[in-house]
């Protein structure tokens, strides 16, 4: 077996083992709602991965903040919803927050504070940090807006159906022995035109169900997987002759991926642009360093000079994007056959 087989093999194994854990960004969110003498509502939401149960993911108030009553705990087709009324001495401000049973399947949390003087606060925090404090709820410029750089880069990386439609396209440039400018291109349009329908789903402008476009990622990397085995080189379909348009068209179906990611982790009401923002800037961070890496790794086995197109690779990236097509599909026709047979929105 040679070097670059080698390679593809690795690099198809990691793929294959990032298969299971195939889902969009799973970010649990706290959100606290303080209205007058300290009496505040905590909600926590928790995506649903299977086998969660309202106890997944427990929050640990404030000494000072007592809970009154228990909790209402409610439950929709993807996530676990837990609220709590809390009455905190003094208010809100300067209080401790904790969460236990973060996991490397749901790493990070994001904390809104939504304060009675009407300022706002965002705080992200992570597994291995789970505890954060909350400022003293004055208007001011929340630097840890900066954050949400971090949590656009784990979503990049810890969303393998992303990357693989870019690894596609880096497949499809590199069978047609293309140089750096065409990738830059096709790589340019992608990022423009996810960044596009991202901020007009998450602006309220246009949007699209979660779960259909999840199903409809994942046929766009089958079906560059298809383009890559059924490649004529005398008859170049669309996606060889201007990889930039295909990135640009599936490139807009993405951006309400990510849309409907952010959307769970939720975006701070008075500086929303500003969060999007960052988010972006840290998905194209994790994007441009895979690209480079990959990219540096096709050029140190020449890829593309020996033989323009290794079958394997293609058979991997169909394969895994057909497991998802058909575990995504299934999950969705189920959801909806629970919810018609519950009576709908009796």
């Amino acid at each position: 077996m040679s070097r670059l087989a080698r390679t593809l093999c690795l690099l198809s194994g990691v793929l294959l083992s990032l298969a299971s854990q195939a889902h969009e960004l799973k970010t649990v969110t706290l959100r606290f709602d303080e209205f007058a003498q300290g009496v505040t509502d905590a909600t926590l939401r928790v995506p649903q991965m299977g086998e969660e149960t309202p106890h997944s993911v427990v929050p640990q108030f404030d000494d000072r903040c007592e809970i009154q009553g228990l909790a209402d705990t409610r439950r929709d087709s993807g996530t676990i919803e837990r609220r709590w009324r809390l009455n905190c001495q003094s208010g809100l401000a300067n209080t401790r927050i904790q969460l236990h049973g973060l996991d490397p399947r749901m790493p990070e949390a994001l904390v809104i504070a939504n304060f009675a003087s009407g300022a706002q606060e965002t705080l992200a925090m992570d597994r291995h940090d789970p505890v954060r404090r909350l400022g003293n709820g004055e208007h001011h410029a929340d630097q840890s807006l900066s954050r949400y750089v971090l949590i656009g880069i784990s979503h990049i990386l810890l969303g393998p159906d992303h990357l693989l439609f870019v690894f596609g396209l880096m497949l499809i440039i590199a069978a047609q022995r293309r140089g750096a400018a065409t990738l830059i291109a096709a790589i340019t349009a992608f990022t423009l035109a996810h960044s596009l329908t991202l901020a007009l789903a998450l602006f309220g402008v246009w949007g699209l169900p979660p779960k259909p476009v999840e199903i409809l990622i994942a046929g766009s990397i089958l079906l560059l997987a298809y383009e890559l085995l059924t490649h004529d080189p005398a008859q170049p379909s669309i996606s060889f002759r201007q990889p930039w348009r295909v990135a640009f068209g599936f490139g807009l179906l993405h951006g309400f991926g990510f849309a409907g990611a952010l959307s769970e982790v939720g975006l701070p009401a008075e500086s929303k642009a500003w969060a999007l923002l960052y988010f972006n800037l840290g998905v194209e961070i994790g994007q441009l360093a895979f690209v480079l890496v990959l990219w540096q790794c096709m050029k140190r086995f020449r890829w593309g000079n020996t033989h323009p197109f290794s079958p394997g690779a293609a058979i991997a990236l169909g394969g895994i994007a057909c497991y998802w097509l058909l575990d995504r599909t299934s999950d969705w026709l189920i959801t909806h056959y629970q919810y018609l047979s519950l009576g709908g929105l009796q």
